[in-house]
């Protein structure tokens, strides 16, 4: 293995850690969100919003440059006609840093499983606060349309004054 094929090796293996790093601090925050939900703090929601668009854009460039060593990989070892998957490269890689990867690899497939879980849960509790919302509105809606209940009494109002209780 030459040092250029064992720096595209830890290239990928740093790109994957700083990868699973920004799915942690996605997880720490859809927590935080599920809580910012129930307490109804929309400002500390619109900031917690606003980090989760950094970390994703990061994930993004994350990924296209891992897809870029793959395909590196991929012509090192001959296949030229698509990148290898990451299963693959667990295969081709020499065998501490195949293990690394296979390692790298399974927790990230189980990071971004828990990360679905938390963010159908947040998707449901907002689905549920608007559901609430709308009902709400409707019983609003309903009474003003039905304007028999905001007119004033018709029948004299009696007032006791200088009463005590």
């Amino acid at each position: 293995m030459t040092k250029r094929d064992n720096s595209l090796w830890h290239d990928l293996l740093n790109n994957l850690r700083e990868q699973r790093r920004h799915i942690h601090a996605l997880m720490r925050l859809s927590r935080e969100q599920t809580r910012v939900l129930a307490e109804a703090d929309v400002e500390r929601l619109a900031e917690i919003t606003l980090q989760q668009a950094e970390h994703l854009d990061k994930l993004d460039t994350l990924e296209s440059e891992r897809i870029q060593i793959l395909r590196q990989l991929g012509e090192q070892a001959g296949l030229h006609a698509q990148a290898p998957t990451l299963s693959d490269c667990v295969h081709l890689a020499p065998e501490p840093l195949a293990l690394t990867l296979k390692w790298l690899q399974q927790r990230l497939v189980q990071d971004i499983s828990d990360l679905q879980t938390l963010n159908e849960r947040n998707r449901l509790l907002v689905n549920q606060a608007a559901e609430t919302v709308n009902c709400w509105l409707a019983v609003v809606v309903s009474a003003a349309n039905n304007q028999i209940s905001y007119r004033p009494a018709t029948a004299g109002v009696s007032v006791v004054l200088d009463t005590e209780v």
